[in-house]
């Protein structure tokens, strides 16, 4: 056993309706002011409105005209509450602290704004430099990480209305395996048409303000920004921090039940606040205060009411209360924000109160702190949020740092016992092995048709372009070749599709109905990870978890929804709303596997799925979880993005898969997949004890990000920063690039993308290994965007089995004399294999994995 390190929390930042800053926002707290009002911006669409919105967010005056155009608002806000805690934390200029600090964002609605002109008929508003800079889902990430000059990598989670409590957990979890002592966290979320069009579709607004627990049932929706430095004990005091309070422990859980409604019988929520309470070492008793999600329907009030008393024996004077009667539904941002505000008034010893209280409803007969504070001492006190999908998150805290006995955990090596797969060159994993170890003919490529209504977009959009020559003007070239794509498809625009797929004969339980084509990949790979792996989900699905790395998730069902916001956005298409979101995936996989333990999904684009693995180990390796199933989907899908691709020539457009060459000397970009890919992580003694084989072993892994986002040469930053990612892996494995057997990069091909790998590979091998073997499979399946990583990963398992590497792919003339390619099958003794994989937003994944038993 081991003694947990104290996270304490070192600086705040916020942004809400009621303030722009941590002084004037505790000031309004104390005041009692509401925020919800009539809505400025949405009541030309919905009669009488009402929300929380931020109408005056302040200025950037240290921004250039050009980066604050670029950004959405997003990444805005979270770039201001960013800088705010780091600068009460006195970290903000210090450089060296900052290139340790990792950035875990929570959002829902990400890389929306760019995009708005399209959904509100107002195209001639569109503007490019929006789209390429805040368009992507994780774009705030690097925008906020490189304004900032993090260099500790990065993540968005994507879990709707958990999703900032979730980043939190996150980051706990990176300072309790070391990497790194300090972790910024925001949550951000601006409410945009598509969500509050599918609130109000839903019938679950409040006529006037929310009255959680109490009158009418309804919620209030609303947004804001806020952010927390989470930092190491004892690196804060050493430095002479103040100190604002300790995160004791989380937890996250999921329902497994249903895509909206939440369990009846409360067991998601009952399960995530004993697991918190658990892993602190916390007995229900000792709590002293819990700030609920408290969203005011009358499901989630009954629910969490139910839920406090299953827990709590003291539940019928333990003072609870909602904040969202205060500024609304902030949706991914509320958990930050509703924990800022109990951070910035429990010192003055007064409890929140429910604002609006009025008549209880029904069972909800809790002490919930009515209308006024509540002059009382807390030091223990519980954060919970709950989410679409059934995702549940709790936060314990402490308002007095370090004057309770640290929690205790015993450190867990991390093995892969279980892998699935579903890609264009096979419909299982060994089917797909099977293909590349014959060096079977490369897949048919199918062809990309195009929606009409996709098309007419397009024409429009290209027309706005030219007339107002935004492509000399951001990307520095004139009117791109699109003929070829217009007015008809072209004869040469293909990608790797998975086809004759035939679900049932790969799942026992699989509801059609329910399932997106990338949910299908998603939980017929996680079937059969479960069955390597000789596991079973009976009635122990607590004991295992979920966590699902998206890079454009759940594309189908989103245009679906985003196209019925037309003529009339009150009519939306309720079915497709839940099913939107980025978390949609992981939420039908958990609920079709009854999947119920810690549950996330991560969006932070391709590669996403290897933050998921990043993650799972995380987890395992505190011993929080027996189990984790970790991995990634995409589904193809001819959206606009994908037509956008194809014009700016980032993508090859091309017939014969063949032409995919990744490290070719004339790379002409990449060829988009789709598939899944799910491994199953535990620790050794676990899958023994069940007769599974050991696969491999993750010995480590190291993260990191470039600050080049708005940099016109990048090359040169990003290699350092994947450079540093492979030393903080090796490092924490504690070897060297001489132990390393083989390389596995996760370029996708484009030329920027290879490049930066290759040199980074370079200098860290060249002097005590240049002659290491590099592999890449990409091309063999296609570039699956979220879980290419993964998919090499599943071939460089079955190479230490077999102790020999498949040669790269189609490539016959590379382009770096440097490296020692794998131009054809090579038999090596494989011990230690180094995985890399990055995102298009410039952050970098390097993993040292371990060979298991060879076959």
């Amino acid at each position: 056993m081991k003694n947990r390190k104290r996270v304490v929390i070192t600086g705040m930042g916020i942004l809400s309706p009621l303030a722009d800053n941590i002084v004037d926002f505790r000031q309004a707290l104390f005041a009692k002011k509401c925020a919800i009002t009539d809505s400025q911006r949405f009541s030309r669409w919905f009669p009488h409105a009402r929300a929380a919105e931020i109408l005056y967010a302040g200025g950037y005056p240290e921004l250039s005209e050009q980066i604050i155009q670029s950004l959405d608002n997003a990444a805005l806000w979270a770039y201001k509450v960013g800088k705010e805690a780091l600068t009460q934390a006195g970290l903000v200029s210090h450089r060296a602290s900052l290139e340790e600090t990792g950035l875990i964002i929570g959002v829902s609605s990400a890389g929306t704004e760019a995009f708005l002109p399209l959904f509100e008929r107002r195209i001639q508003d569109f503007s490019l430099a929006k789209a390429i800079y805040s368009g992507g889902f994780s774009s705030c990430c690097a925008s906020v990480s490189s304004l900032l000059g993090l260099k500790g990598g990065f993540e968005l989670v994507a879990t709707a209305c958990t999703a900032s409590p979730n980043a939190a957990g996150m980051a706990y979890d990176a300072i309790q395996n070391g990497k790194s002592p300090i972790m910024l966290v925001a949550g951000t979320e601006p409410i945009y048409l598509p969500t509050f069009a599918g609130f109000y579709a839903l019938n679950v607004m409040h006529p006037e303000s929310c009255t959680p627990f109490s009158g009418t049932p309804g919620m209030s929706i609303g947004e804001g920004a806020g952010a927390l430095v989470l930092e190491e004990y004892q690196h804060a005091v050493d430095r002479g921090a103040t100190l604002y309070g300790e995160i004791l422990s989380y937890a996250t859980s999921c329902d497994a039940y249903h895509e909206t409604g939440p369990d009846p019988r409360a067991g998601g929520a009952v399960q995530v606040m004993l697991k918190a309470l658990r892993n602190a070492g916390i007995a229900p008793e000792q709590v002293d205060y819990v700030n609920l999600h408290g969203t005011g329907t009358e499901a989630n009030d009954r629910i969490e009411t139910l839920a406090m008393k299953k827990v709590f024996p003291q539940s019928a004077s333990l003072p609870v209360s909602s904040t969202k009667s205060w500024f609304g539904h902030t949706i991914g941002a509320a958990g930050i924000v509703e924990l800022i505000a109990c951070l910035v008034t429990l010192p003055a010893q007064k409890i929140l109160p429910t604002l609006n209280f009025g008549t209880p409803r029904a069972n909800c007969d809790l002490d919930y702190v009515a209308n006024d504070f509540r002059q009382q001492q807390v030091n223990i006190f519980v954060k919970n949020s709950y989410a679409f999908g059934g995702n549940n998150c709790s936060l314990v805290l402490s308002m007095r740092p370090a004057s309770l006995p640290v929690s205790l955990c015993r450190e867990k090596r991390v093995v892969i016992s279980g892998a699935g797969a579903v890609t264009a060159i096979g419909h299982s994993l060994n089917e797909m092995l099977e293909a590349i170890w014959n060096n079977q003919q490369p897949a048919t490529l199918q062809p990309v048709v195009f929606h009409q209504e996709t098309l007419a977009e397009v024409r429009a959009l290209l027309d706005v372009l030219r007339a107002t020559r935004q492509f000399e003007t951001v990307l520095g070239y004139g009117w791109p070749d699109v003929a070829p794509l217009l007015p008809q498809q072209a004869e040469n625009f293909n990608t790797f599709q998975v086809i004759g797929l035939e679900p049932r004969r790969h799942l026992r339980r699989y509801d059609q109905r329910k399932a997106t084509r990338g949910g299908t990949f998603a939980l017929i790979a996680l079937s059969a990870a479960l069955a390597s792996a000789r596991h079973k989900i009976k009635k122990d699905g607590d004991e295992i978890g979920l966590i699902m790395g998206m890079a454009r998730g759940p594309q189908e069902t989103t245009w679906k929804y985003l196209q019925s916001l037309q003529p009339d956005p009150r009519k939306v298409r309720t079915a497709e709303f839940p099913g939107s979101l980025m978390n949609a995936m992981t939420t039908f996989c958990g609920i079709s596997a009854g999947i119920k333990g810690y549950t996330t999904t991560l969006a932070t684009g391709e590669n996403a799925a290897l933050g998921a693995l990043t993650y799972g180990y995380d987890i395992i390796r505190q011993a929080l979880q027996a189990q984790v199933m970790v991995g990634g989907a995409d589904e193809h899908f001819p959206s606009m993005a994908l037509y956008m691709d194809a014009i700016t020539q980032k993508l090859q457009m091309t017939a014969d898969a063949a032409d995919y060459q990744v490290y070719a000397s004339a790379p002409r970009g990449f060829v988009p997949g789709e598939g899944a890919c799910m491994l199953l992580l535990e620790a050794p003694e676990s899958a023994e004890a069940r007769g599974a084989a050991v696969l491999a072993e993750i010995l480590s892994y190291g993260k990191s990000c470039s600050n080049s986002y708005f940099a016109a040469d990048r090359l040169s930053e990003q290699t350092q920063a994947m450079a540093l990612a492979i030393g903080r892996a090796l490092a924490d494995a504690g070897i060297t690039a001489k132990d390393i057997d083989v390389v596995c990069g996760g370029s996708n091909g484009s030329q920027h993308h290879s490049q930066v790998e290759i040199d980074a590979i370079w200098q860290v091998f060249q002097q005590e290994k240049p002659q290491v073997p590099v592999v890449n499979y990409n091309a063999f399946f296609g570039f699956v965007a979220s879980c290419a990583g993964l998919l090499n990963l599943a071939v460089l398992i079955d190479c230490f089995r077999q102790q020999r590497v498949p040669a790269i792919p189609h490539t016959q003339w590379f382009c770096d004399s440097r490296l020692n390619f794998v131009r054809e099958p090579l038999r090596l003794p494989l011990q230690h294999a180094l995985l890399l994989g990055s995102n298009e937003a410039g952050n970098y994944y390097a993993l040292v994995i371990k060979g298991g038993q060879p076959g």
